[in-house]
């Protein structure tokens, strides 16, 4: 059928597993996985531990649809004591990944013919989830890395948009609003009705001294703003499938609904795993920044030492953003097939994040030795 809304959505980068497959049987060797955003870190051991005693305790029927009340409550200190943010537990839902929070989000609060603005580059599904609900995007580029472009921003409040999307650190490019970026998304807010929608997976995921700032956060954002967030990225618990929401409560309700009449809510035995991870987390979280720290670093400087790639250093994720500056690849798609048939490393176009300018998303969130053996491969390729 032509012409449905289901045409020309992106893939998610997870679809490119069978690809990956098929050149390791035929290639006979272990790919590079730096396209998938998914942490190879170990999850703290206390969440292992908690996941496995609830199954042993029994705990393994439905779960109320909000999620289970203490780790609704761990949420609000978690979110009190790592972005300043303050809310109670009907301001929290639990939901099936973090994923599903964005979903329920855009399902819940609008309808289909309405605008919101997306900040380009953006996480892929940003675009897809309004595609697939008939709800139209205004795209606005961002100022490199990852700023607003207030005039952009202006220009797009033509449209009466009724909610902006922010991914601050920013998948794909590392980059990180700053307080200036956010008191001109209050401003905007406040003169033209928008809700905030704040994608914070990343978080914790900030280097040089900079750091991270909710919107949720600034006063007159507060009541606008929907945090979403899980534990996938910064506690390594992809396979858990746990995320959560907070903001007002009437939004939340909303969204509620959305999760009570299709997936329910997550397991409840992945849920206590959760709760067990919001327990002395702060040490955790200090290694697995460091770590990535450590791989940014090897990353730019080995991608800025290749002739006809350019690689800005990444403010935060785990995630740099190089650029083809010049070669025989007229785009990233092309790039990315190249790179995984002939030297077993797979990376993310940038076609995939709405951007045509010959960026490709590398995912540095490995062991170091997998880091280098991948960035060899990249320079013998290119060489």
């Amino acid at each position: 059928m032509s012409g449905n809304r289901f045409e020309g959505i992106a893939p998610s980068p997870v679809s490119l597993l069978e690809k990956i497959a098929g050149v390791e049987r035929e290639k006979k060797l272990k790919v590079i996985r730096f396209d998938v955003a998914e942490p190879t870190f170990p999850p703290p051991e206390n969440a292992v531990k908690g996941t496995i005693d609830a199954l042993m305790k029994g705990r393994y029927k439905y779960s109320s649809s909000w999620g289970i009340p203490e780790l609704r409550g761990a949420i609000c200190d978690y979110l009190k004591a790592t972005r300043n943010v303050s809310v109670s537990e009907e301001e929290v839902l639990v939901t099936t990944g973090g994923k599903f929070a964005n979903y329920a989000f855009f399902s819940a609060l609008f309808k289909p013919g309405d605008f919101v603005v997306l900040i380009k580059p953006y996480w892929v599904s940003f675009k897809a989830v309004p595609m697939i609900l008939g709800i139209n995007a205004v795209e606005v580029w961002a100022k490199d890395p990852y700023h607003l472009d207030q005039e952009g921003m202006k220009t797009a409040m033509r449209k009466r948009p009724r909610a902006v999307v922010i991914n601050t650190p920013n998948n794909p490019t590392g980059g990180l609003l700053n307080g200036r970026d956010l008191k001109f998304l209050r401003d905007l807010a406040e003169d033209y009705d928008l809700m905030i929608l704040s994608d914070e997976i990343d978080w914790a995921y900030v280097y040089d001294g900079k750091k991270f700032v909710s919107p949720a956060s600034f006063k007159g954002l507060g009541e606008r703003t929907i945090i979403t967030d899980g534990f996938s990225k910064v506690f390594g618990m992809t396979g858990w499938r746990v995320g959560f929401a907070a903001g007002p409560k009437e939004l939340l309700k909303r969204m509620h609904v959305v999760q009570e009449h299709s997936v329910s809510a997550p397991a409840t035995f992945a849920q206590y795993g959760c709760l067990s991870a919001l327990k002395g987390y702060s040490s955790h979280i200090r290694s697995v920044v460091r770590l990535c720290d450590l791989n940014r670093k090897a990353v730019v400087r080995a991608l800025s030492a290749i002739k006809g790639i350019g690689c800005p250093v990444p403010e935060g994720g785990f995630y740099a953003y190089p650029r083809i500056t010049k070669g025989r690849f007229a785009k990233t798609e092309d790039l990315a097939t190249a790179l995984l048939e002939g030297a077993g490393v797979a990376v993310v176009p940038g076609e995939h994040f709405g951007d045509d300018r010959g960026h490709f998303r590398l995912c540095y969130a490995l062991p170091a030795a997998e880091v280098s053996d991948g960035l060899r491969r990249i320079a013998e390729f290119f060489g």
